[in-house]
């Protein structure tokens, strides 16, 4: 791949990775905290709040904010059509988070209940840790075999097979599975701390919109340094199997491995 290309297909990516975030911003938080917002169409007479909960009810309106994301995520997996342990995780948390939709609880139930992704990420990185398959693994082929042309595919299956970059894995995968445990926990008392009405009332609904909003950027920013320390743990571990001139994210680079460390035969 030219230069020229090789620049054009990585604006076209940033492009569309920017669109992608400012989708997942609109139907993940600004819709649903729209819908909830008790103040969003004005105020009556009186100096109370109209909102759409004074609409379509409270319990509704509830609903209606919290499956938004949930049929945002089903079909963009369903546009894409692209099916791994990667999209099955983000499908499974989607069903998850429609049937519990429409569970009546709050208080400490409702705070547990909206820390599922969390905690459903935790499971499935420790899980995947005791069947001895790292999911950060599958997070990383994801992310760079479905982009790498045919060629470069027995590189990356080398790269990621390498006996330092497997351990490098499996510490990338438990810096996930810390990541999902520590931020539920957070999310968990945040929740439980903001949301305090009871459940079908206006001020609930208000509630929710504050802590979704409160978390958001937080939530944000705990994966991308979760993301990058992870990230690092895996390329430390490359760089002792092939040396230094290897970046997992230049495949221009892959060519020049050298012999895993395991592979060099034994000195006489």
């Amino acid at each position: 791949m030219s230069e020229p290309q090789a620049s054009a297909t990585q604006t076209t990516a940033q492009k569309g990775q920017l669109k992608k975030l400012i989708l997942d911003l609109i139907f993940t938080l600004a819709i649903p905290v729209a819908l909830l917002s008790p103040s969003l169409l004005g105020k009556d007479a009186k100096g109370d709040g109209i909102g759409f909960s004074d609409i379509f009810g409270t319990v509704t309106t509830y609903i209606i904010a919290a499956l938004i994301p949930v049929t945002y995520i089903a079909i963009d997996l369903f546009r894409t059509r692209v099916f791994n342990p990667v999209t099955l995780l983000a499908g499974s948390g989607a069903l998850a988070g429609g049937a519990l939709a429409f569970l009546r609880i709050d208080g400490a139930a409702f705070a547990l209940k909206d820390s599922y992704r969390h905690i459903l990420t935790a499971l499935v990185m420790g899980g995947s840790l005791l069947l001895g398959t790292p999911f950060f693994k599958f997070m990383l082929k994801v992310g760079l075999g479905a982009a790498s042309p045919p060629e470069k595919q027995g590189f990356l299956e080398r790269i990621l097979n390498a006996p330092s970059t497997v351990k490098g894995l499996r510490y990338a995968t438990i810096i996930m599975m810390l990541e999902g445990l520590i931020f539920g926990a957070v999310n968990f008392v945040v929740n439980f701390r903001i949301v305090t009405a009871k459940f079908g009332t206006k001020d609930f609904n208000a509630q929710i919109a504050t802590a979704n909003t409160t978390l958001y950027l937080p939530s944000l920013i705990a994966t991308f340094i979760a993301l990058g320390f992870a990230y690092y743990l895996v390329q430390r571990g490359i760089h002792q199997d092939f040396g230094k001139q290897v970046q997992l994210f230049d495949e221009d680079s892959w060519e020049k491995m050298n012999a895993p460390i395991a592979e060099l035969p034994a000195l006489e």
